[in-house]
């Protein structure tokens, strides 16, 4: 101020101008800048890459699901998006310069929570990839495995194999997934048995395996859960939305700033002018005129290339983009808006935007639409519009309002994008998460739902609900005979004829294997839910062409009632389940409503077999002995040991009741030493006493005869009380030998060698093949009591027992009847042959004491029937 004070007034006048014109020129170069920092490439990269993420996090997801169905062989599509989100997630984190302070924060706080989720959800995928690998090998290797150990004779017949087998495939399905614990259990068990195998597989390497299944099923479960629900989408969206806000909001800032430029730069040019005239007057008003267009000039073309660069944005962006006045009359379009919707540009524009309106949505959407627009300026949100050749299709739109100096809204810019493919694999995701992938049925997830509403509209209506299990009848064989192709065509083939009997407020569920569920709905009376199952069971029961074969299945059905059986749905299933089976033991091909009664006996079956558990430790199995005798002379020649169960509550309990059970749990083979041991130990009890011994045959088990060393444990026996091998038999059925041939080959050539005798019991019931009887090296035969129950009182000619006495006779076999019990029977046998006889007309089974008074020569009480 001190240099203005005491200069010329000329000079002063220069020198305020000068200054003035400098702060003018610091002004606009200030506007120009701040103008300028709106990058449309900037911004273009930033939302392509933000694209990219969320398409790749799609896939991600939905090639997670595809490998978790096996409907992926292998990994690499996982690998792939991750790297593709990875390689993404530098940009992201480089914030873009045109956001201001706060929307960069915001932004750069959920790019950081955006890359610590996927980090997380990445650690999943590999655990997920690491987990799935081993689990997926080891369910592809477990049931090759148990197939080829069932054919070992070792393993076949197994129940408690086989049912472990079958259990563990319902859990490696995903069916049942509660049974981890019974399965741990059920491993043990099998361990603890040591069975050798012949053939490369043991039954440890499946066992193995099977743990493998058992243990990672839940995790791969548990994993694919977490990948589904990462918030790594949610994380995107709300990036993408404080993205577009920021944009918008600079954008804002930059125009705001070119308006002042423009303010400006007219001051700047009429401060110059003003300069020009007060410094060159008339001289340099040329001059000054020049300096004014070639301002103008500058200016318009920065206009220009703002214009351009402008222009390329809008027909090179892959959105589409709409332009509309005030009263949302089309005034331009980009190429996008074209390839999206079909429509060319002179096709909409001067037309209203409800051109493109699909009718998906009504009057109130809009209204609402047109408030937020009106009050805040943009809209965002999903819309449902309407193409060209008239098909509808899902987009995001982002619409926002265009206003003048006065706050007049001039336009409206659009933005859309088509979300259909997005669209499409959110249901794909969803239908695999709720459906059978072999039928396209409702699973288990979607069972309970269904049956939820269905309870809950039962209980509004007061109408009862019904809950029907249904299991095809012995469709193992088909799989086992005709492949498991054939196995799945004849399930989808199932599953369209139930559809085709059902209502359209009834369910259809797969639960797995050949097990469907049916929820039947608003029922008028209980008793039509019996027509409705006879219905499926005779659409079932039709034959099915497959792999060139005519087959015929049948089925078993169930029912339980809504609220009578049960109150929830896992107790609807559980009896419906129960009344399936009563139906499976009452001939199958038939339904069965639940009743107490099914619970009761279940319970019944489930008290006595855990009481068969410590039946030998309580000692309560005894050996009653039944008389063999020479069928000329009478004389008593031999006898067969029978097992019977003294329970302490119930009584003597029939084998026909206790030998299944101890099959089906693995005690048979317990039971079976003990009964060779106790025949021994009885044996020498009778030498002993000085009595005349006659050799006792023992029944042999299949599972005994498979998984034990028969030969070995007979030695065993023998060596311990001193008794010769001829005073011991064996007996074994025709269909136990035809089992593994080459095994009981060797077995009865190794028994032969110890002078062990043995019979072929219940000939004629099973394979009745000539050959092995050549192969197996047998002693004697014994006719099936059913063939000798033919013989009527008057001795009428059975064909089929002489031909057995006649073609064993040629073979130098000894031929043995079972249940005779008629004078006429033992007529009929004795005049063609038979060697000996057994039944109840020359003895019943009877405790070791009565059958000694016979050996000792002494008379039982009372006549022999």
């Amino acid at each position: 101020m001190s240099a203005l004070k005491f200069c010329p007034p000329e000079r002063c006048h220069r020198l305020r101008l000068g200054i003035g014109f400098l702060l003018l020129l610091a002004l606009v170069t200030g506007l120009f800048i701040q103008a300028d920092e709106v990058s449309p490439d900037e911004h273009y990269a930033y939302m392509q890459s933000l694209r990219r993420v969320q398409q790749a996090d799609v896939e991600l997801n939905g090639a997670v699901l595809a490998s978790y169905s096996d409907l992926l062989q292998n990994y690499d599509p996982l690998v792939r998006h991750m790297q593709q989100i990875r390689n993404e997630q530098t940009d992201l984190l480089r914030m873009p310069s045109l956001l201001s302070d706060t929307s960069q924060a915001k932004l750069k706080f959920l790019v950081q929570k955006l890359v610590a989720s996927q980090r997380e959800k990445e650690l999943d995928v590999d655990r997920f990839q690491r987990s799935n690998a081993i689990l997926r090998n080891s369910e592809f290797y477990f049931p090759v495995a148990a197939e080829s150990l069932l054919q070992t004779t070792a393993l076949r017949d197994n129940s408690e194999f086989e049912h472990f087998v079958r259990h563990l495939l319902d859990y490696a399905h995903g069916v049942k997934l509660d049974l981890a614990d019974h399965l741990n259990d059920e491993v043990l068990r099998l361990r603890r048995m040591n069975v050798r195998t012949e053939g490369p597989l043991s039954l440890n390497q499946m066992l193995v395996h099977g743990e493998v299944i058992i243990q990672r099923r839940p995790e791969v479960n548990l994993l694919v859960e977490r990948i589904m629900r990462s918030p790594t989408a949610a994380l995107l969206e709300e990036a993408t939305r404080v993205y577009t806000e920021g944009h918008e909001e600079a954008l804002r800032i930059a125009g705001y700033y070119r308006q002042l430029l423009y303010i400006v730069s007219l001051l700047l040019i009429g401060y110059a002018i003003y300069a020009l005239v007060r410094f060159e007057r008339d001289r340099r008003q040329l001059t000054a005129a020049h300096l004014d267009l070639a301002e103008q000039y500058e200016a318009l073309r920065r206009a220009e290339g703002e214009l351009r660069l402008y222009g390329t944005v809008f027909t090179n962006a892959a959105e589409g983009m709409t332009i509309t006045d005030a009263e949302s009359q089309i005034v331009a379009v980009n190429p996008a808006f074209t390839a999206i919707s079909g429509y060319q540009a002179d096709e909409v524009v001067g037309q209203r935007t409800s051109i493109l309106n699909s009718g998906q949505q009504g009057q109130e959407f809009y209204r609402q639409m047109w408030s937020e627009l009106i009050g805040q300026g943009h809209w965002q949100g999903e819309i449902w519009n309407r193409r060209k050749d008239g098909g509808i299709y899902p987009e995001w739109l982002s619409i926002a309002a265009v206003r003048d100096e006065k706050g007049v809204t001039t336009h409206y810019i659009a933005v859309f994008t088509d979300i259909s493919e997005r669209k499409q694999s959110e249901a794909r995701i969803h239908h695999l998460a709720h459906h059978d992938v072999l039928t396209g049925l409702p699973n288990r997830l979607l069972l309970e739902d269904r049956v939820g509403q269905a309870m809950l509209m039962a209980r509004r209506i007061n109408r009862p609900m019904a809950l029907v299990f249904i299991d095809l009848d012995r469709f193992k064989n088909i799989n086992d005979t005709l492949g498991h192709e054939v196995g799945d065509s004849l399930l989808q083939q199932a599953a369209q004829r139930c559809l085709g009997v059902l209502r359209e407020t009834d369910t259809l569920s797969r639960q797995g294997g050949d097990e469907f569920v049916v929820v039947l709905a608003d029922l008028e009376h209980r008793q039509d839910a019996m027509h409705i199952t006879r219905k499926l069971l005779s659409a079932l029961r039709q034959p099915y062409l497959l792999a060139g074969h005519e087959l015929t299945i049948t089925g078993s059905a169930g029912i339980a009632l809504f609220p009578d059986d049960g109150q929830t749905t896992s107790e609807l299933l559980r009896k419906a389940d129960a009344a399936m089976y009563r139906a499976k033991d009452e001939g199958r091909n038939t339904l069965r409503f639940f009743s107490p009664e099914i619970n009761t006996a279940s319970l019944g079956e489930l008290l006595l077999e855990n009481d068969l558990y410590g039946a030998l430790e309580r000692n309560e199995l005894l050996m009653y002995y039944q008389p063999k005798v020479n069928a000329r002379s009478g004389e008593l020649v031999s006898a067969e040991a029978l097992m019977r169960w003294n329970h302490r509550e119930q009584g003597m309990i029939p084998p026909t009741r206790f030998i299944p059970l101890a099959e089906e749990n693995g005690l048979i083979n317990a039971f079976g030493e003990w009964a060779i041991r106790n025949v021994c130990a009885q044996q020498r009890a009778w030498m002993d006493a000085g009595l005349r011994v006659v050799p006792v045959a023992v029944n042999i088990s299949a599972q005994q005869f498979a998984k034990q060393d028969l030969p070995k444990m007979v030695a065993q026996a023998l060596a311990e009380y001193g008794i010769p091998p001829q005073l011991l038999e064996l007996e074994l059925t025709e269909s136990l030998l035809m089992r593994n041939s080459s095994h009981a080959t060797t077995v009865l050539r190794t028994l032969r060698s110890m002078h062990i005798h043995v019979a072929i019991d219940d000939f004629g019931t099973g394979y009745s093949s000539l050959s092995y009887l050549k192969q197996f090296p047998v002693q004697s035969l014994k006719i099936d009591r059913s063939f000798v129950c033919e013989i009527g009182e008057h001795g009428e000619d059975v064909r089929l027992a002489s031909a057995i006495i006649a073609m064993a006779h040629e073979l130098d076999l000894e031929v043995i009847a079972e249940g005779v019990e008629t004078e006429a029977q033992r007529s009929y046998l004795l005049e063609r042959g038979c060697d000996q006889f057994q039944g109840y007309l020359f003895g019943r089974p009877q405790p070791a004491e009565e059958l000694g008074k016979l050996l000792a020569g002494q008379p039982l009480d009372g006549a022999i029937d």
